[in-house]
């Protein structure tokens, strides 16, 4: 790609969307640099301007926030304020009423420490209406912990304060908005006020729910006008990226948006993010079956309109019976928090994309999506290995040649089969130049022989997966897991994300880890696809009132089932094959 930078608009629709688009976004904002007078300057290998945007205040103050619309519904916020509080927005309202006023006041909304610390933090800055903000093309100080104490400003100190602090903040995350770290522009939120969160009377469970939401035109204007008000400023617009529930009713809400991104911006990448929790609370066997009904129905969607359909989920298998939960060797990670499996599914997702952001030799969003969802794979999935389990005396090159690279599925139904995908983006981050191989008497293996890392998980990639088209990129800055980033690295884990033999000091925190991730088109995507239709087969859809009263007819839902059962056959692999032309010919021999 050339020099420009090519910006990518995102919209997170649902409320698990959003817990893990909170977490992808305070990611992205810990590697900023708020020294104003860093004592060195050098380069930085993130193009933040990818997914950022500069602006300014009605006071002429810079701001710097995502290029984010996000679709949640009321009382979802908790203390975020939709409109947000960079441009100091106070919505007056003349009340012109002759007869007699009661006055119902309630209390403000409780502010847990961080958000409090937050709140302080902020006022320490002039007009107390935004950290300093920093532009994505500027020159950024190191993120050194063994050089910042020495060259940080008392400004940047104050600025980096509550990311260094440590928070348990197991019991006070409630909604996505109680661990928001950055400001969010006033045309980002969108909140949907026909359905309540959390509603028990009146639950906003189906496709068709949020189908029949779109089309009217207040509300579809609403998500309309916010997206084209962040395309429209942007000079070189690659693509959107997408979070989306595809297991309730915004399903039907989010794909008919992405349908009418797919028409409006042809030729665009579309990145899309189909997501679901690792347990559900309101599990039940009618609602168990209206999650089949809403992924059938939005996958078919997803397919059509996206470049690329990455399911994500912390549970193994999903549908009506919902698989344990995805183990990870140094992780301890609470399954029925939110909080904590949307933290995972974000550090998989940064570091996935990072080639789209990257300073030098940046690929662009149709490129990756082309190339990985070749032949019709238009269904990918994710694997991370969170951390890259580095022995903190160990090398790189050691650990490449002791095993494959140690990662696993954050994509549903994936752990199945272990086979060899059709073709993978390979991103490898946050390895420590002095952790890449040993001295040169001391060479035991080939990688030791490799110029850089890149080299080596080349070398790597072609050894462990020779009929497989990979790609492997390799980025300096770990993924950041400061405040308020979740306490879920056991203790073998140290404060750089590298592996110890004794325990971490319990007051000691892990604020950056090593990670890699492979997104791929693999054939375990056959075992997704065929449970869903499976269990979809099974239903009739005439029992479920709810999706028929809103004009679903039995033959559309038979047709969004035969449209998924149509792309197995794009995820068979010469065995598949060959197994079902050897159970032909048993049968003709039978005859």
């Amino acid at each position: 790609m050339d020099g420009k930078t090519r910006e990518i608009v995102t919209l997170q629709c649902g409320h698990y969307a959003n817990f893990i688009g909170t977490h992808f976004w305070n990611i992205q904002e810990s590697t900023f640099s708020y020294d104003p007078n860093p004592a060195q300057l050098v380069p930085k290998d993130i193009n933040n301007d990818v997914l950022f945007r500069e602006g300014r205040t009605l006071q002429g103050e810079v701001t710097y926030t995502p290029r984010l619309v996000c679709v949640d519904l009321k009382d979802s916020l908790n203390t975020l304020r939709a409109e947000g509080i960079l441009y100091d927005l106070k919505a007056e309202e003349d009340v012109h009423w002759g007869g007699d006023v009661t006055l119902h006041k309630s209390s403000p909304a409780h502010k847990n420490q961080f958000l409090a610390d937050l709140e302080a933090q902020d006022e320490m800055f002039e007009h107390g209406e935004c950290r300093p903000p920093t532009s994505g093309n500027d020159l950024l100080t190191p993120d050194n912990d063994s050089t910042e104490a020495d060259t940080e400003s008392e400004e940047h100190k104050g600025a980096k304060s509550v990311t260094k602090r440590s928070y348990n903040l197991n019991e006070e995350v409630a909604v996505w908005s109680d661990y928001l770290y950055g400001h969010l522009h006033p045309r980002t939120i969108s909140i949907v006020k026909e359905y309540m969160h959390n509603s028990t009377i009146g639950p906003f469970d189906l496709y068709t729910q949020g189908k029949e939401l779109l089309s009217r035109k207040d509300i579809s204007d609403d998500i309309e006008d916010r997206l084209h008000f962040f395309v429209e400023e942007c000079d070189h617009l690659q693509g959107f990226q997408v979070y989306l529930d595809f297991y309730n009713g915004f399903s039907g809400l989010g794909c008919g948006v992405l349908e009418g991104l797919a028409d409006d911006y042809h030729g665009k990448g579309i990145l899309t993010a189909g997501v679901a929790p690792t347990c559900f609370d309101d599990s039940n066997p009618l609602l168990d079956s209206y999650r089949v009904i809403n992924s059938v129905l939005s996958f078919s969607r997803l397919v059509a309109h996206s470049s690329m359909f990455v399911p994500l989920s912390l549970a193994s298998t999903l549908w009506r019976k919902v698989g344990s939960p995805v183990t990870f060797p140094h992780l301890e990670y609470k399954p029925s928090l939110h909080y904590h499996t949307s933290a995972v599914l974000a550090c998989a997702m940064d570091t996935a994309t990072l080639p789209l952001r990257a300073t030098e030799g940046a690929v662009s969003l149709s490129m990756m999506t082309d190339a990985i969802a070749a032949r019709g794979r238009k269904i990918g999935s994710l694997c991370a290995s969170l951390p890259l389990p580095l022995h903190h005396q160990s090398t790189l090159a050691d650990m490449l040649s002791a095993s494959p690279l140690p990662w696993q599925p954050v994509s549903p139904h994936h752990g199945m089969d272990l086979v060899d995908p059709f073709a993978q983006s390979v991103v490898l981050r946050g390895v420590p130049p002095n952790r890449l191989k040993r001295p040169p008497a001391a060479n035991l293996n080939p990688y030791h022989s490799c110029h850089d890392e890149e080299e080596m998980l080349r070398n790597h990639l072609i050894a462990n997966y020779p009929r497989t088209l990979s790609s492997g990129r390799c980025i300096n800055p770990p993924c950041k897991t400061g405040a308020p980033f979740p306490h879920i690295f056991n203790s073998k884990v140290n404060r750089e994300g590298q592996l110890m033999d004794e325990d971490r000091k319990e007051e000691q925190g892990v604020e950056s880890v090593p990670m890699v991730t492979s997104l791929q088109s693999s054939p375990a995507v056959r075992h997704l696809l065929s449970s869903l239709v499976s269990e979809a087969g099974r239903l009739d859809i005439h029992k479920f009132h709810g999706y028929t009263e809103e004009g679903l007819e039995e033959d559309e839902f038979k047709e969004h089932i035969q449209e998924l059962e149509q792309l197995l056959g794009c995820y068979e692999t010469e065995t598949d094959r060959q197994l079902a032309q050897d159970d032909l010919d048993d049968d003709d021999d039978d005859v």
